[in-house]
């Protein structure tokens, strides 16, 4: 039987529309608490889909039942245990860094399953700071500190070396990083800093006057690494750059394109302008305008246009499949009751609007020209009572 492996009895069960909740006379899973995921695992083969500890009493989900009674065989996933571990001592290290060296709290912090976060009593930070801030982890790393858990009694607890005060009592479990950081924590941990391999921060965000910073850490560090390289180097091959130069091709890449969204954008209008006093020439009730090949944007904009001079105008796109509809105002027709009501009744696409202007988009190009067909027919007939 290895570390991981332990063999038990089932005291008692409960159900729920999740499963059976399973209580064990004694277990080795983590459960879930303190920001850290539960542990993973199974228990006479069936996967424990969570764990979570009520009242001092552990829980383990499973989607058969287990009788009370039962002897089991529980197994923890090693690997998800060693990755919470890391995330959750990073956690620790960072904490401490950003007190200690900015004066900045951790105000909470919690696991997910390809990103930590950590939110911090601050509103500002930015990237230089996070880059000094992963040097100093990385020091801390480097030095391979021991990492030590242990319980006491809350009266042998050196209360004002804790990192955050506590409020428990009898027995506390210390977490204690080496001339670093003290602290109660029942979470699981590595053994030294040095397991860590590396911190990594990869996103900073505002929320509530606060800001919140995502960190990697370990496997997950080094898968984020592989992926950000394989990212950097498709954009070396496409645009043919350098490390040293792919900020300033990037950059000129994107004010190329808005450059030519202007000119796209002009021109569209021009269009519109020609298609739209082609169509007006035509004494109808309803304009009717396919565009079979042409950007959305630009569908759009004749539709928009056809609507302001008082006509009904109906606009598809094959290109996104999609159909417009759209009036002035001054018409009693509601748009997009009536547009709602014809696809209902046809049994095809989905859509919907105001008064005066809708839209529905379609699974295929048959579709849409069949409602279009339909809705046309219907307005010029002046079927649209809802």
């Amino acid at each position: 039987m290895n570390s991981w492996q332990f063999e038990t009895t089932v005291t008692e069960t409960r159900t729920d529309a999740r499963g059976t909740w399973i209580a064990l006379e004694s277990t080795l899973f983590y459960a879930e608490g303190g920001g850290q995921p539960p542990d993973a695992g199974t228990l006479n083969g069936e996967l424990v889909l969570d764990v979570q500890r009520i009242d001092d009493v552990v829980w383990h989900l499973v989607e058969q039942e287990l009788k009370r009674g039962t002897l089991v065989t529980g197994f923890v996933d090693e690997a998800v245990r060693r990755d919470h571990s890391i995330q959750h001592t990073a956690q620790h290290v960072l904490t401490a860094l950003l007190e200690d060296e900015y004066g900045i709290q951790t105000l909470s912090f919690g696991i997910g399953p390809e990103e930590s976060s950590l939110e911090i009593e601050t509103d500002v930070f930015d990237w230089n700071q996070i880059e000094s801030l992963e040097r100093d982890v990385q020091r801390i790393v480097f030095e391979n500190r021991p990492v030590s858990t242990y319980e006491l009694s809350s009266e042998e607890v050196e209360h004002n070396r804790l990192r955050k005060a506590t409020d428990r009592t009898g027995t506390i479990r210390i977490v204690d990083i080496d001339d670093l950081d003290y602290n109660a924590c029942g979470g699981t941990h590595v053994d030294s800093t040095g397991q860590l391999g590396i911190v990594h921060v990869t996103s900073m965000k505002k929320v509530r006057g606060n800001v919140r910073l995502t960190y990697v850490a370990g496997l997950r560090a080094l898968t984020a690494v592989h992926s950000s390289r394989t990212a950097l180097r498709t954009i070396h091959q496409t645009l043919s750059t350098t490390n040293e130069t792919v900020a300033a091709r990037v950059i000129e890449e994107r004010n190329l394109r808005l450059e030519r969204d202007k000119e796209v954008k002009a021109l569209e209008a021009r269009v519109a302008k020609a298609k739209v006093a082609a169509f007006l020439q035509e004494d109808n009730y309803v304009i009717t305008h396919i565009g079979k090949t042409e950007a959305e944007t630009l569908t759009t904009t004749i539709v928009e246009r056809i609507a302001a001079t008082g006509r009904i105008a109906v606009g598809a796109n094959h290109t996104g499949q999609k159909l417009w509809l759209m009036h002035d105002g001054t018409h009693d027709i509601a748009i997009g009751k009536f547009l709602k009501r014809t696809l209902d009744d046809l049994g095809i696409g989905r859509g919907g609007g105001s008064h005066k202007q809708a839209q529905a988009r379609f699974e295929s190009v048959i579709d849409l020209e069949r409602a279009t067909a339909e809705i046309v027919k219907r307005l010029q007939e002046g079927m649209v009572s809802c």
